[in-house]
């Protein structure tokens, strides 16, 4: 089975290398270029996982998580961001997101993590 996972970042570019990377990693990825159009597809299709970006226009990435967490409260949620953003990390982590990298993203830390999130949500499905 190809997990599924949500990219949701303002930055073309970015979603253009995390597609690209992730894609050859083996798995299936949807980007979005802004929370309203990331929570569209999220209330369309089902998500394994999420990789949000936190400075965004708009709707920034802690209401992106707070929102998808109310439409799969399971969802795993990375949020990544280019500045230092101490108090937003904190509140992302109250809000559950799974973990938090800041950009240039390690792309080997960041499929790491990603793995690590699906392996654990499939054994928490099987117990």
């Amino acid at each position: 089975m190809t997990h599924k996972i949500l990219v949701v970042d303002d930055e073309e570019n970015m979603q253009v290398l995390l597609k690209r990377v992730l894609s050859k990693a083996g798995y299936d990825i949807e980007c979005a270029g802004s929370g309203e159009a990331a929570l569209r597809l999220a209330a369309d299709r089902s998500f394994d996982l999420a990789v949000v970006d936190v400075c965004m226009p708009e709707m920034d990435g802690i209401e992106v998580l707070k929102k998808l967490k109310a439409i799969n409260t399971q969802i795993p949620v990375i949020m990544i961001s280019a500045y230092p953003v101490w108090g937003k990390k904190q509140n992302a982590e109250r809000m559950g997101c799974t973990d938090y990298l800041s950009k240039p993203i390690d792309m080997k830390q960041l499929k790491e993590l990603i793995k690590k999130e699906l392996d654990g949500s499939a054994q928490k499905i099987e117990d």
